[in-house]
């Protein structure tokens, strides 16, 4: 369902509430320019990625190849996979946490790549965006596909203290592909006595059976 979307994941978190229409302060008019730049970043990855999955002369492989650049270069990957890893990323050595970082990019890519080449003819459009807190905020769009009615696609997007924008998480159809992977983690985790070896050993397994 998330094709192009796919750009998997994410990390925050709790939907808070959107603001409130008001009159034209300054810092009305800076979340406004803010809210531009998140929408901005969404439509150009949703372009790229429709130009990269349409391209009929790439083959899966380089089609995966764009969409790792794409996840590496809009996503804050390592942001993510710590909300991912909840309460377990202190138990974790710093060994753990690192190698744990490392798979977990691999298994995004590697649990979705299937759907890399199967792109027909989607496209995203972007519906409207909302400031959330002082840091982030929600870009609603809609997947709109040829046949079937369109997938309601959320993107959570943070500005970092260097300025700098990235999505934490995606929303389809309102369920937060940050919060279903870290329960699936938990899970894991719990069923290998609370032990993050057992989800390494896990995401490593399921990488190699991937590829």
């Amino acid at each position: 369902m998330l094709r192009f979307a796919t750009l998997a994941l994410s990390a925050t978190f709790i939907l808070a509430s959107p603001a409130v229409d008001g009159v034209l302060s300054p810092a009305h008019a800076y979340a406004k320019e803010e809210t531009k730049s998140a929408t901005s970043l969404v439509n150009e990855l949703g372009q790229e990625a429709v130009k990269l999955l349409a391209n009929a002369d790439l083959d899966e492989t380089k089609k995966r190849e764009g969409f790792t650049r794409l996840l590496e270069r809009d996503f804050d990957m390592r942001l993510i996979g710590r909300f991912v890893l909840g309460k377990h990323w202190r138990n974790a050595s710093k060994e753990e946490q690192e190698e744990y970082l490392a798979l977990f990019q691999k298994y995004i890519v590697n649990t979705y790549q299937k759907r890399i080449g199967e792109y027909s003819g989607e496209n995203l459009k972007i519906i409207k965006s909302q400031e959330l807190n002082k840091k982030e905020e929600l870009v609603n769009s809609q997947i709109v596909r040829p046949s079937g009615p369109p997938i309601k696609l959320d993107w959570r997007v943070r500005r970092k203290k260097s300025g700098e924008l990235k999505i934490v998480d995606i929303i389809v159809e309102n369920v937060s592909m940050a919060l279903t992977h870290r329960e699936e983690f938990s899970a894991v985790i719990s069923s290998n006595g609370g032990k993050v070896s057992g989800l390494i050993e896990k995401l490593k397994s399921h990488i190699e059976e991937k590829s």
